[in-house]
């Protein structure tokens, strides 16, 4: 078959040996896989390494079910279903305790285990939701961990809720999709920050009540008496600083932008007298998957940049450089496997 293989040479498309399901796997056919910011940092920078090489990336696939491993059930052959890129084992006190993307066994597809951007690829079955009729393959697969993501940090770190006030901190691909989120779960305000106008005017679209340049925004949010949640997607001090800052007494300031810089988030004193807290946020586990797809197949959720260029297998080395460019158009670039 054919993938797209990192190793110390770098990513190339290749005929790969075809896997074979194992007990508790499935065979996935695969359509549509995502391109992820860290598929730039495996294969550009390598600021992120994956746990072997050669590897199979890719970590946001739509498909097919081919077949079952040995003496597994599963969803029937033919169904079409999104997967899970987060494996995680349900048994230790973590995943017990509802926090599974902190799993002490946790796996990452085209990371830790072969990945997506190839014809074929082998999952365990837990990682499989039937894919709801009507909802394109770019959409099932963008769901998986692009927005499925943001869902996390919005709905379960930041607590945002109906009547809440948000700021989204940058408002590229997860940026807009918080931004979306937010708006769909009910809250009264959703101020985007953002430094390029371009990028503001895509948050506009995706449900921000306001849009502000850094310069301007700590000011403009404080007419609102600051925030009840505030969602940092750039991984820069200046931006963990503005979104801790912008933030209402009792309020918290999640950090989703992957950075090597010092967190500057102010006075400890402004932390204890206002009770102000400050969470990290990592991916998504298998409801919060569940929930973003529900949101997207009913409509309750609308991302109009969500999913932008649709390129073949082939073409998968500049898709992850425009990635790591920015030249996306705030939206994710999908890999379309069958081309």
């Amino acid at each position: 078959m054919r993938a797209a293989v990192l190793d110390e040479s770098g990513l190339s498309v290749r005929e790969w040996p075809e896997p074979e399901p194992g007990p508790g796997e499935a065979l996935i056919s695969l359509t549509k896989v995502g391109i992820c910011g860290s598929d730039t940092h495996f294969v550009i920078d390598g600021s992120a390494k994956t746990a072997f090489m050669p590897i199979v990336l890719g970590h946001e696939p739509c498909g097919y079910v081919e077949a079952l491993g040995p003496d597994t059930e599963g969803p029937a052959i033919g169904t079409r279903v999104a997967i899970v890129p987060l494996i995680t084992c349900g048994e230790c006190d973590r995943c017990r305790n509802g926090r599974a993307v902190l799993c002490k066994s946790r796996l990452c597809i085209g990371a830790d285990t072969h990945g997506a951007w190839a014809d074929l690829c082998t999952v365990p079955v837990s990682q499989l939701i039937e894919a709801p009729e009507g909802m394109s393959d770019e959409l099932v697969a963008v769901a998986t961990d692009s927005v499925a993501t943001a869902y996390h940090a919005v709905a379960t770190q930041g607590r945002v809720r109906e009547g809440s006030r948000v700021a989204v901190w940058g408002t590229g691909g997860l940026g807009l999709s918080a931004v979306g989120i937010a708006a769909a779960l009910g809250a009264s305000d959703v101020v985007a920050v953002d430094l390029r106008e371009e990028a503001r005017s895509w948050a506009m679209e995706s449900g921000a009540t306001a849009a502000y340049h850094p310069d301007e925004a700590l000011a403009e949010i404080t007419k609102l008496g600051g925030v009840d949640t505030s969602l940092e997607f750039v991984g820069k001090s200046v931006t963990v600083e503005g979104a801790v800052r912008s933030l209402d007494d009792g309020g918290r300031a999640v950090i989703v932008g992957v950075g090597h810089e010092p967190a500057a988030a102010g006075r400890i004193m402004t932390f204890v007298l206002r009770e102000r807290e400050m969470v990290g946020s990592y991916g998504a586990d298998r409801s919060e998957v569940e929930a973003v797809i529900e949101l997207m197949s009913t409509g309750r959720l609308d991302l109009p940049r969500v999913v932008g260029d649709v390129i073949s297998i082939e073409d998968v080395n500049e898709g992850v450089a425009r990635v790591a460019r920015g030249d996306t158009g705030g939206s994710r670039i999908v890999v379309d496997v069958r081309a």
